[in-house]
């Protein structure tokens, strides 16, 4: 499959288009065509501060937290999807999980929901993060 990997971190950091192996679907887990996925200011922070971040994961790396895609496969113990299902998320890119700038990535299938059907692929994988840090920051403050 395609990727983007990014092989130092620093101001000039670089990605780079590279074959890699396809993921295998594994337990409780789900294995999804990614047809968007999005960048935040953490991807950024990773990108340009690297290893300073406890987060980051070893070079070479797959960068991304957010996605859109159909689920291709499921893994054992996996009751809430099946293939052909439309979901979004925010499952990688960090520490020892591969990104979401490729072709396929394997979630964590309890971080991984129904994409909306009224949302785009494009709109659906821009919400996960942005949408995870406004819940919080409304928690936070005591909104009920």
């Amino acid at each position: 499959m395609k990727a983007m990997l990014i092989k130092t971190y620093g101001e000039q950091a670089v990605f780079e288009s590279a074959e890699v192996d396809k993921p295998q679907v594994k337990e409780g887990h789900i294995l999804v065509k990614i047809a968007a996925s999005s960048v935040n200011t953490v991807d950024t922070m990773i990108r340009t501060m690297g290893k300073d971040l406890p987060l980051s994961p070893d070079t070479p790396a797959i960068l991304g937290m957010d996605f859109a895609g159909t689920v291709e496969a499921i893994g054992e113990g996996v009751s809430d999807f099946a293939p052909g299902d439309e979901v979004y998320g925010c499952a990688g890119g960090v520490i020892g999980l591969p990104g979401t700038l490729a072709d396929y990535i394997v979630a964590d299938s309890k971080l991984t929901a129904r994409k909306p059907k009224n949302l785009s692929m494009r709109q659906a994988a821009a919400l996960p993060l942005v949408a995870i840090t406004a819940f919080e920051g409304l928690v936070r403050a005591g909104i009920k």
